[in-house]
């Protein structure tokens, strides 16, 4: 745990707060509160308040991003990686001279893909505002992100998947494949998985380790697999080398980014990991299965949200509506010549 950058002291009787400046002189600033909670309270009051005009964006970021962590929210890592390819162009930035020619001259210097652009600098835009919550700062400035991406494709048709399952080569990442697409589990939980977790005698795996508290991105604890998946789970398991069920050379797959990049590649279309968890998915429901169980399945908690995906892809979706749509014979009643008005 990080420690404050500061100390409380006494002082004629009472209590100041204590702490070094810039130029690594010692300071001191007396405080009102006559007891020690008290005192500690105000000065991490204090501190936290500052001089405003003297905060700059790394100060803020660092703030929110040990806020989030104390929060215990789950998306703080991500943030804080992105934090890490943001420091250096904006930590001595004061948010007052961030404008829109600023965030354009981020996006051109990161030369990243539009989607990590308007990630990160969306998360800037949201610390600076929770600063301005906080009163940390006056004012919270607008920040200027890329437009969004086009969607991309979500699913891969059989043909499709074929092709580009041939051009997946290692061992291990044929069966990261093959496991994404028949568990719909999401990448961490399958680069989680230890053998200890794969029960032979069911054809289960659980994608939940004990002591993980499930979160919104909820994981089965006993996934039934096909054929095919046990398979190639058996095939891995004589040639193991560590705990880990996706490993190379006994050592974990931390990452399958560029598994995909380079598969990618050969097969000459883009395809992520998640794309096999909306394949498997989309598969499931052309094949009839019921939204109740696809959401068990995949670790939805509401079937509402499998449906709003996944139901257009049944075989009688909205087919009860359309057989309810029906000409009638003759029609009904009489319909009179223009201009003409029949009365009772």
């Amino acid at each position: 745990m990080q420690s404050d950058p500061f100390t409380v002291q006494r002082l004629r009787g009472g209590y100041a707060i204590v702490w070094q400046d810039a130029e690594g002189k010692r300071r001191r600033h007396a405080l009102s509160a006559t007891d020690r909670i008290g005192a500690e309270a105000e000065a991490r009051q204090r501190w936290r308040l500052g001089n405003r005009s003297a905060r700059t964006v790394g100060d803020i970021v660092e703030a929110y991003l040990a806020d989030r962590r104390a929060e215990g929210i789950v998306t703080a890592n991500r943030q804080s990686d992105a934090w890490k390819a943001m420091r250096d162009y904006w930590a001595a930035v004061s948010p007052n001279l961030i404008d829109k020619e600023m965030a354009r001259g981020y996006a051109a210097r990161r030369r990243a893909a539009p989607a990590t652009v308007r990630y990160e600098l969306s998360m800037l835009s949201v610390a600076l505002r929770w600063a301005k919550d906080e009163k940390l700062i006056d004012n919270a400035p607008e920040i200027w992100r890329p437009s969004p991406p086009e969607r991309r494709k979500r699913h891969l048709s059989h043909a499709e998947f074929e092709k580009f399952f041939a051009a997946v080569k290692a061992p291990h990442a044929r069966l990261y494949v093959l496991l994404g697409l028949y568990t719909m589990a999401r990448p961490a939980a399958l680069l989680d998985l230890t053998w200890d977790r794969v029960n032979w005698q069911k054809g289960t795996i659980d994608l939940n380790p004990e002591g993980r508290v499930q979160t919104a991105k909820r994981r089965a604890d006993a996934l039934p697999l096909n054929e095919e998946a046990l398979d190639a789970l058996k095939e891995a398991w004589r040639a193991r080398q560590s705990e880990y069920v996706i490993e190379r050379g006994g050592k974990r797959i931390a990452n399958v980014k560029k598994l995909f990049q380079a598969a990618s590649e050969r097969c000459g279309f883009h395809v992520t990991a998640y794309m096999l968890r909306h394949t498997g998915a989309v598969w499931a429901a052309e094949a009839g299965a019921p939204m109740t169980e696809l959401a068990q399945f995949m670790g939805h908690e509401d079937s509402r949200t499998t449906e709003r995906h996944y139901a257009r892809f049944t075989p009688g979706h909205l087919r009860g509506v359309a057989s309810r749509i029906q000409r009638r014979a003759g029609g009904q009643g009489s319909i009179e010549p223009w201009g003409t008005v029949q009365t009772g």
